[in-house]
């Protein structure tokens, strides 16, 4: 059985039956990735659990409320509306404005209606933001979470081949744009559901997002066809183009560099300028060499960073040597 990231939460909430909490145990002890992917998710449920404080019922609550439910004529007189017939007894008097919310108290003023109104304003108002920015860090964790499993994806393909390198950007042809390296981990079993490739908040920013080409596709689509198809990558994460050796351009090494950048959230370049997409805040995760993803701004970023998303002649491609790093958009070429 494939264990997902929805397996994952229910084994850290304890909400798998025996077989499949024996799966995620026996997973964990195989694979050190999903232990760590594991371990990433039980940080943040602590981190969403603090301050959640369950509440005592007062004492005896339990047998009173029986008690009352097993004597209904103590309701009787109260819930008859109808008039005493003694002659002597008290009469039903008409009820005041405001004096169901009053306790029995007539005196509910306008002022006492709008300090109830102004507190509800105030509850609006801190609810409001509370719970978007809830829906945000839900969908930056998601997101996040997605860039990992291409991370790992990444990772399963350079340790299958003797070089040790990443998926390649063509030079030429329907595969030589950024993006490609997609459709290649997908069609290569690397990666099983199409909508990891993508962030999920760039998903929701787009009303409808162009349909993932497969390798088939693109490989065996007229050449007029070719283009359109490109721009369904134009969402997927950036992905390092290679660097060029005596000419030739190569496909990035792994070596575990803890600041050599393998991908990213979607960030573009737009007259020299590098303008992240997707997150509310303009922060973007990056992916590196050594497996970690980091959530950070461009002003968190020492000016030698930024070269990230361009190569050391100021453009976007190919970089020009092995150290020299360029994570593009996805429907970049790497001339």
């Amino acid at each position: 059985m494939t264990m997902t990231r929805e397996h994952w939460l229910g084994y850290l909430m304890g909400a798998l039956d025996e077989n499949e909490h024996a799966s995620v145990e026996q997973q964990i002890a195989e694979d050190p990735r999903a232990a760590d992917e594991i371990e990433h998710l039980r940080t943040h449920l602590n981190l969403m659990s603090d301050g959640l404080d369950e509440a005592a019922p007062p004492v005896g609550l339990a047998t009173r409320t029986c008690a009352l439910l097993e004597s209904p004529g103590l309701f009787a007189e109260i819930l008859d509306p109808s008039i005493p017939e003694h002659e002597n007894a008290p009469t039903l008097r008409e009820k005041q404005p405001f004096e169901a919310i009053a306790g029995g108290n007539p005196s509910f003023t306008m002022m006492d209606m709008m300090v109830a109104i102004g507190a509800c304003v105030a509850a609006v108002a801190i609810f409001f933001p509370a719970l978007a920015s809830s829906r945000m860090l839900a969908t930056r964790l998601q997101c996040e979470n997605n860039l990992r499993q291409v991370g790992f994806a990444l990772q399963e393909f350079a340790t299958g081949n003797a070089e040790k390198r990443y998926p390649a950007v063509a030079s030429a042809g329907p595969l030589s744009v950024a993006g490609a390296f997609a459709p290649r981990l997908l069609n290569d079993g690397y990666l099983k559901h199409p909508e990891v490739v993508r962030c999920a908040e760039s998903l929701q920013n787009l009303s409808q997002p162009q349909q993932l080409p497969t390798v088939e596709q693109l490989l065996n689509a007229p050449e007029s066809d070719v283009e359109r198809l490109q721009q369904g990558l134009a969402t997927v994460y950036n992905y390092n183009l290679g660097n060029l050796r005596d000419g030739e351009l190569q496909a990035p090494l792994m070596k575990g560099r803890s600041s050599y950048p393998v991908a990213s959230d979607t960030v573009i370049v737009q007259d020299g300028q590098i303008a992240p997409q997707g997150h509310e805040d303009g922060r973007f995760n990056i992916l590196f060499d050594d497996g970690h993803v980091e959530f950070i701004s461009l002003e968190d970023l020492p000016s030698s960073m930024k070269h990230y998303f361009l190569n050391d002649k100021g453009q976007v491609a190919a970089g020009v040597d092995e150290d020299d790093a360029v994570i593009a958009n996805g429907i970049a070429h790497p001339f």
